[in-house]
C-alpha cells in the first residue's frame, strides 16, 4: 500500500514561472530600489521639474517687468533732464558751463531710480552726476547675484538728450537703464520664495519618509510571516496595521493561514489513521497467516511425518522411494514454515504486541546479531515512552530494520550505532515542518563504518517506503553520509499531545 505525502511536504514552495517567464533570483531582487527611494524620487523629480518651470516664469516675468520698468524710467527721466536742461540754459545762460558742472544739477535727478544719467561736455568726455554701483558694491550691498543677473538678461534701454546754446551743441546727456533695483526686488521674492518653499518641501519629504516607513515596517511582517508560511508554520499570524487596506489583506492572509494549518492537521490526521489503517490490514493479515495457514501446515507435516513412519513399515520395493519422497515432502512443510515465520515478523513484528517500543528494537537488533555475529549492532536508547501509537511504533520499527538491511547489504559495514529518543524540537529545515508546532520529535539515527551513500542516491522500495511513512505522520527523514564516512540515516517524527495518541 502506498502512502501520501504528507501535506507539509506537499505544500512546500515550488517556483513556477508565471506567463512562460522565469522566476528571477533573489540576488536580483535583492538590488531592486525600494518602495521608498522610488516614492521619494518620484517627489523630488516632481519637485525638481516644479522648480525649473517656476524659475522660467520668474525670469521671465522679470525680464518683461524689468523692461517696463525701464522703459518708463528712461523716458520719464528723459522729460525731466529736457525740462531741467532748459531751464538751467535760460537761467544761467550758460547752458553747457552748468551742464558740465555736476552741482549744478538737481539733487533729485541724481537719485532716479532705474536710470544712470551721464553728462557728456561738448569734448565728449564723460562727467557721471551718479556713480554706477560695481558688481562687488552690488554683492556687498547684498543684491541679487550676478549669473541671476545675467539669467535675467534685461535688454539695454538708452536714451541721448543734446544740450544746445544759441544753436550750438554744448553736451550730451547719456540716460541708460539699470535692471539693477528691479532685479535686486525680484531675487528678493524669489529667494524668500525658495526658503519656504524648501521648508515645505523638506517637510513633505519628511512625513512621506516616515509614512514610508511605517508602510514598509507593515510589508516588513508580511515578508517575515511568509517566510513563516514557507517554513510550514502556518501558526504564524500578522497584526492588523493601521492603514485600511493592508490591514484587509493582513485578515486574509491570516484567514489563509488558519485555513493552512486545519487543512494540514486535517491532512496529517487522515495520513496517520492511514498508516494505523495499514498496521491494523498487515496485523489482520498476520493473523489469518497464523491462524489459518499454520495449522494447515503443521497438518501437512504431521501427515507427511505419518507417511514416512508407515513406509518405515511397509515392504516390497516402493518402501524405500515412498520413504524418500514422504522426507523431501516433509522439508518442503519445514521451508513453507520458516518462511512464513519469516513474513509474520515482516509483516507485523510480534515483538511489538508483547514488549515496549525499546526492547522490541532491542530484540531485533539481538536477531542481527544472531543471524551475523561477525558484525557490532549498538543501541543508544534516549528519553522513550513504552508505546506510542500503532502507526508509530511501526513505523520506527521497521526505518530500524530496512537501514541496518541497508547497511549490511549496501555499505558493507561492520559497527552500526542505532540512536533513538525524545528530543526538544529544534530550528525547522527549509523545505519541512513538524506535524505539530513546538511538539517533542522522536529522533532516529542509524550509522554505520561501510562504503557510504554514492553520489547520487537512487531510492529503491525500502527507502522510499520508509520517506512515505515518515511523511504521513508529519515527520522528515534523509540518507546522508556521516560525519566520520560511512552513511547516516535520520528520521524526525513529531510526539502529539496526549490527547491526540490514541484519536489520531
Amino acid at each position: 500500500m502506498s502512502l501520501p505525502g504528507a501535506l507539509p511536504s506537499s505544500l512546500q514552495p515550488r517556483p513556477v514561472p508565471r506567463h512562460g517567464l522565469p522566476l528571477q533570483p533573489r540576488s536580483a531582487i535583492g538590488r531592486r530600489a525600494s518602495l521608498r527611494l522610488r516614492v521619494l524620487g518620484v517627489v523630488l523629480a516632481i519637485n525638481a521639474a516644479a522648480a525649473v518651470v517656476a524659475g522660467a516664469v520668474v525670469v521671465h516675468n522679470a525680464r518683461v517687468a524689468a523692461e517696463r520698468e525701464m522703459t518708463a524710467s528712461v523716458e520719464m527721466a528723459e522729460r525731466m533732464v529736457q525740462e531741467t536742461a532748459e531751464r538751467m540754459a535760460e537761467t544761467s545762460g550758460t547752458a553747457g558751463a552748468a551742464a558740465s558742472d555736476p552741482a549744478g544739477w538737481p539733487v533729485h535727478l541724481r537719485h532716479l531710480r532705474h536710470v544712470r544719467i551721464v553728462i557728456e561736455d561738448a569734448q565728449g568726455r564723460p562727467v557721471p552726476l551718479k556713480p554706477p554701483r560695481s558688481t562687488e558694491q552690488k554683492d556687498a550691498d547684498g543684491g541679487a547675484p550676478l549669473w541671476f543677473a545675467h539669467l535675467v538678461g534685461v535688454k539695454e534701454v538708452a536714451r541721448d538728450v543734446e544740450v544746445h546754446t544759441n544753436g550750438a551743441l554744448f553736451g550730451r546727456v547719456r540716460i541708460a537703464g539699470v535692471p539693477d533695483d528691479e532685479v535686486d526686488e525680484v531675487w528678493e521674492d524669489v529667494s524668500d520664495f525658495a526658503v519656504v518653499a524648501i521648508a515645505v518641501n523638506a517637510a513633505i519629504l519628511l512625513a512621506l519618509y516616515l509614512a514610508l516607513g511605517r508602510v514598509r515596517s507593515d510589508l516588513a511582517g508580511f515578508h517575515s510571516a511568509l517566510g513563516e508560511l514557507e517554513q510550514s508554520r502556518f501558526s504564524c499570524r500578522v497584526d492588523l496595521p493601521r492603514t485600511r487596506e493592508l490591514a484587509e489583506v493582513a485578515e486574509r492572509f491570516n484567514e489563509l493561514a488558519a485555513a493552512l494549518a486545519a487543512a494540514r492537521a486535517e491532512n496529517n490526521r487522515l495520513n496517520a489513521h492511514l498508516v494505523t489503517l495499514q498496521e491494523d490490514e498487515r496485523r489482520q493479515i498476520a493473523s489469518e497467516l497464523h491462524d489459518e495457514l499454520g495449522p494447515l501446515m503443521f497438518g501437512l507435516k504431521a501427515g507427511a511425518e505419518s507417511l514416512a513412519r508407515a513406509a518405515a513399515e511397509a515392504e516390497g520395493p516402493a518402501r524405500a522411494r515412498i520413504a524418500e519422497r514422504t522426507q523431501g515432502l516433509v522439508g518442503i512443510v519445514e521451508r513453507m514454515q520458516a518462511t512464513n515465520r519469516r513474513l509474520l515478523r515482516r509483516i507485523r513484528p510480534a515483538a511489538l504486541d508483547l514488549l515496549s517500543l525499546g526492547d522490541a528494537i532491542s530484540s531485533l537488533l539481538a536477531d542481527f546479531r544472531q543471524h551475523d555475529p561477525a558484525r557490532t549492532f549498538l543501541l543508544a536508547a534516549g528519553p522513550l515512552a513504552a508505546h506510542y501509537c500503532v502507526a508509530r511504533d511501526a513505523t520506527l520499527y521497521r526505518c530500524i530494520q530496512e537501514a541496518v538491511t541497508n547497511a549490511l547489504k549496501h555499505g558493507d559495514a561492520r559497527t552500526i550505532r542505532v540512536e533513538i529518543g525524545e528530543v526538544d524540537p529544534g530550528p525547522a529545515r527549509e523545505g519541512t515542518g513538524p506535524a505539530y508546532e513546538g511538539a517533542r520529535m522522536l529522533r532516529l539515527g542509524v550509522t554505520d563504518d561501510g562504503r557510504g551513500p554514492p553520489d547520487r542516491i537512487v531510492e529503491g522500495l525500502g527507502l522510499a517506503g520508509m520517506r512515505e511513512r515518515v511523511r504521513a505522520l508529519g515527520g522528515t527523514c534523509r540518507f546522508e553520509r556521516g560525519p566520520e564516512g560511512g552513511g547516516r540515516f535520520v528520521a524526525e517524527i513529531p510526539v502529539p499531545p496526549p490527547n491526540l495518541q490514541e484519536g489520531e
